[in-house]
């Protein structure tokens, strides 16, 4: 343990310069989006989701930390009125560095190659290939500004996605800010060491090649949610453990289309030249319920044993 201590304090120093003092190591979330439905049917589908995320640093020096990782997502759902159900999985390496430049730079920069196809079959396109970078400038110890770009090859063409955000947090330490838009974002009051109350977003962007049948034309579905809602937070053994339950609203956006139908570029929401034709009906969004869990690693506290 006192080895794990200083590997992942030495990554904490490179990585954050003191305004977060934590990483969380391991998330795990499942969660469903309540009968979402179809346009012009009665038809309704139940969307069940899970996501995990493993991030293990290894640093190389007092400014350098290299990044491993695997993130793993997984949705199941009706693509279209009374069909069988599908199941959408994702697999995410993740490899790169987190370089401290000076007192007041550093970035992260991320080489993140996938899987995503449905049932994780590897027949035609389904290996993706994409990268962040992401510089933060320290503001104070408590306030860090972010500025960065993701891109990455999907089923529909190039997404790509400039990030602006910041982290913070008060004086007291109740308040809490973390932002990385327009991909995610959370914000969270503690009342305390163990209870805390917040409002989450996220808007991810995936594509999943569809099964391969005889005599179908091959197909991909994009996967471009919208979530966002208030969760409460417990914490457990000394804030390590923390298990979030969260409710609110999902745009349940899947369509699915015919390989090589693309667009020229996605600038994150935006779809610019979409003439594509759309196989399945259009989706309505629905409330979603989560639950989730994290261990967290804090710098702090181990300091002080």
């Amino acid at each position: 343990m006192k080895h794990l201590y200083l590997l992942i304090s030495l990554c904490l120093i490179s990585q954050f310069s003191f305004a977060q003092d934590y990483i969380d190591l391991v998330k795990i979330n499942y969660g469903t989006i309540l009968d979402a439905s179809f346009e012009d049917s009665d038809a309704k589908t139940n969307v069940n989701l899970l996501d995990v995320a493993v991030t293990f640093p290894i640093p190389i020096n007092e400014k350098v930390a290299v990044i491993t990782g695997l993130d793993y997502n997984q949705q199941g759902l009706d693509l279209s009125p009374n069909a069988q159900t599908t199941t959408l999985n994702n697999i995410t390496l993740k490899a790169g560095l987190n370089i401290k430049h000076n007192d007041k730079w550093s970035g992260t920069y991320l080489f993140l190659p996938k899987i995503a196809s449905q049932d994780l079959h590897t027949d035609g396109d389904h290996l993706f290939f994409g990268g962040l970078a992401l510089l933060k400038y320290q503001k104070s110890n408590r306030l860090q500004y972010r500025f960065g770009a993701y891109a990455t090859t999907e089923g529909f063409g190039v997404l790509m996605t400039p990030v602006l955000g910041l982290y913070y947090m008060s004086e007291d330490k109740h308040w809490e800010v973390a932002a990385n838009l327009p991909i995610n974002a959370d914000m969270n009051y503690s009342f305390n060491p163990a209870i805390a109350v917040g409002f989450g977003f996220q808007a991810p962007v995936r594509s999943y090649s569809l099964e391969r049948e005889d005599g179908v034309p091959e197909l991909y579905a994009q996967v471009s949610n919208i979530e966002f809602g208030p969760y409460v937070e417990h914490s457990f053994l000394d804030e390590s453990i923390l298990v979030r339950l969260q409710g609110g609203y999902s745009s349940a956006s899947y369509e699915v289309f015919e390989e090589g139908d693309t667009l020229p570029i996605r600038l994150s929401a935006f779809e610019f030249g979409d003439d594509r034709n759309l196989l399945n009906p259009e989706m309505t969004g629905n409330l979603f319920i989560r639950i989730g869990a994290i261990y967290r690693f804090h710098l702090d506290k181990k300091k002080g044993k």
